[in-house]
């Protein structure tokens, strides 16, 4: 008959984890037998919350790496006992997302979320906490938080092994901020053993941070390196949390960009056929600074402009013509490069590529008019770019634009690289390598903002306003608002920041028969005081996603961070298209889509109901095939 002694009773009890009726029923005893057995021992008890995480997995390395980053924060463990431990935190209401994102990031560990009411300085403040279960994966984070024999917090000294870009963010979220000057900074106020830990693991991320204050009323500051800290901690920034991340000052990007644009991609742009000022406006810095990088590359400067060009756009094209891509294929990998630099070479001698337009003025407004377009089921149908071509010849310096601040098609057209994998991929697919199809390849990897298209315009003209009726369009864009407005007989008021973009429009405008029913101001929407109408419908900049140029005008640029973005730009723009639309009791109605991490379908509908609107129904907008992943986007309508 096996023997209970202390040695077994504790190995079944703390190490294997029996319970006290478990072990008992191995050696014929009672429960309450092998507790007295244990008391008498000096076996300790094992709590409910200890046995309850028996049954847990271990941390994930996101859960890790969280709970690191709250305990250098706002975070707190505790322990009742030898081998468990259970972590807490709590914020403001006002960051109560914050804190449901880290209580949801350690599920399933997390048992509850509760209010909590404390008064200071004669007022009452409340706060929005959670707390995980007592369980044996957070012990080994509390011995290293928490050492014996004090148990007072302190920063690890194998801190700088812990550290990584998402305990970095994490931390900042809970203690850190911008100053100021936009340079970000981290409270602190631990020992200074701690401070020279923490100091080490920043330098571990390239970071080398300034101390500045006493005691436990000390910060880290960043001022030299903002820039470098918003790389490293953006892509983990909380959109609730968005207001923390660095703010780009016009010199310290000014700064950047000159440092991207290097002595060779500024020469091989310019021995390319580009313009200094060119080069200069597509990398964002000054002509004296591609002056600079083409003196440093040895290139001598050209008296003015681009390379002269020997071949018209109409000459290169019935040059190309030449090249069969039947022909192509039979081809040998020599005999192809020798082609590819054939070609590369006639486009070299021609101007920058223009989209060639089909139809007229007067048959495009015939089709668009015989059109029958409708919703069915709210989408909008039939899928017509009628007129996209045609607008997107007034704008010749919308390949200049870039998406989701890639390179865009017009640098990538005057780099060699780049125009060589266009004509091959023109060639395998089977396509002539006329000048604005290879251009049409480079833009399927270097996007380019769209043209909206005319039809879908002039179906909201006919649905939400009557002939003869104003429209304020506050982001004019391309111009395909502007031809729907036309084609609908209505009087449409645009406004764009960009002078280019605005000379396009009045150029198309003009061309349209139009110039007495259309205005288009060149002017911030957000400052622009617009007439009362019947319609405001525009489709706004996506935040950052499209950057139509580097001029400090443009939102993207204005402000830098999402809520800056909806508050600065956004909402700024609906206050005024309420007051445009009250006496009327007009439409607003606004086509929008989610970037990356940002919801702002979502941020859009909050801010026109918080501004008094009444939301109604959502049509879809079908788009292109290129959009293969997102076959519609939403256009949102609102009534005052």
């Amino acid at each position: 008959m096996l023997i209970l002694t202390s040695e077994i009773l504790q190995d079944l009890y703390l190490v294997q984890r029996l319970t006290e009726t478990e072990i008992g029923n191995q050696f014929g005893l009672g429960q309450v037998a092998v507790g007295r057995l244990r008391k008498k021992w000096g076996i300790r008890s094992m709590t409910k919350g200890e046995r309850a995480g028996l049954g847990f997995p271990t941390l994930t390395d996101e859960q890790t790496q969280v709970l690191i980053g709250s305990l250098l924060g706002d975070g707190h463990l505790s322990s009742t006992g030898g081998i468990s431990a259970r972590f807490s935190e709590g914020h403001s209401m006002v960051q109560a997302a914050y804190t449901d994102w880290k209580g949801n990031i350690l599920t399933p560990f997390t048992t509850k979320f509760f209010k909590t009411l404390k008064r200071e300085k004669e007022k009452n403040f409340e706060s929005w906490w959670f707390v995980t279960t007592t369980c044996p994966q957070f012990r080994p984070f509390y011995d290293l938080f928490y050492p014996i024999p004090e148990r007072k917090k302190v920063f690890p000294a194998n801190l700088p092994m812990l550290m990584t870009p998402l305990v970095l963010a994490v931390w900042y979220m809970d203690d850190g901020g911008v100053t100021s000057s936009g340079a970000p900074r981290i409270s602190f106020g631990l020992d200074d053993l701690s401070r020279e830990r923490s100091l080490k693991a920043l330098r571990k991320l390239g970071l080398d941070a300034i101390v500045y204050g006493t005691g436990g009323d000390q910060a880290f500051h960043f001022p030299k390196q903002a820039m470098k800290f918003r790389e490293i901690v953006e892509p983990f920034i909380l959109p609730c949390m968005s207001y923390k991340i660095p703010i780009e000052t016009e010199r310290q990007a000014g700064d950047r960009n000159a440092r991207k644009l290097t002595s060779e991609k500024a020469s091989s742009l310019y021995e390319a056929g580009m313009a200094v000022s060119a080069v200069a406006a597509i990398s964002g810095v000054g002509v004296t600074t591609v002056a600079r990088r083409l003196k440093d590359a040895g290139v001598s400067r050209r008296r003015s402009g681009p390379v002269s060009k020997d071949l018209t756009q109409v000459e290169a094209a019935s040059i190309l013509k030449g090249f069969s891509p039947e022909r192509w294929k039979g081809l040998s990998d020599e005999e192809k490069g020798h082609w590819v630099s054939e070609i590369k070479g006639v486009l070299r001698r021609a101007p920058f590529p223009s989209e060639p337009v089909k139809d007229s003025m007067e048959v495009i407004l015939e089709k668009m008019k015989g059109l029958k377009i409708d919703d069915v089921e709210g989408v909008i149908q039939p899928l017509s770019r009628i007129g996209t071509t045609f607008c997107a010849s007034f704008f010749p310096g919308r390949y200049k634009a870039s998406w989701n601040g890639i390179r865009s098609a017009f640098e990538a057209w005057y780099e060699d690289k780049e125009l060589e994998r266009a004509i091959r991929f023109q060639l395998d697919m089977g396509d002539p390598v006329l000048p604005h199809r290879v251009l049409r390849a480079v833009s399927l990897k270097f996007r380019t903002p769209t043209v909206f298209r005319p039809t879908v315009a002039m179906f909201m003209c006919r649905k939400f306003l009557p002939a003869g009726g104003v429209w304020w369009d506050p982001c004019a864009g391309y111009g395909g608002r502007l031809l729907g407005a036309v084609a609908s007989g209505i009087q449409y008021v645009g406004t764009d920041i960009d002078q280019e973009t605005v000379e396009g429009c009045l150029r198309l405008a003009s061309v349209l028969g139009a110039v007495s029913s259309t205005q288009v101001i060149c002017s911030p929407a957000e400052e622009f005081t617009p007439p009362s109408c019947g319609l405001v419908f525009t489709s706004p900049p996506y935040f950052n996603r499209e950057q139509y140029s580097k001029g400090a005008g443009q939102s993207w640029v204005k402000y830098g961070q999402f809520d800056s973005w909806v508050e600065g730009f956004l909402r700024p723009v609906i206050q005024k298209a309420k007051k445009a639309l009250d006496s009327s009791k007009g439409i607003l109605a606004l086509n929008v889509a989610d970037i990356g991490k940002f919801s702002l379908v979502a941020e859009t509908a909050k801010v026109a109901k918080e501004e008094g609107f009444v939301q109604g129904s959502t049509l879809s907008m079908p788009l292109s095939a290129l959009n293969r992943n997102k076959p519609f986007e939403p256009i949102l309508v609102f009534h005052p």
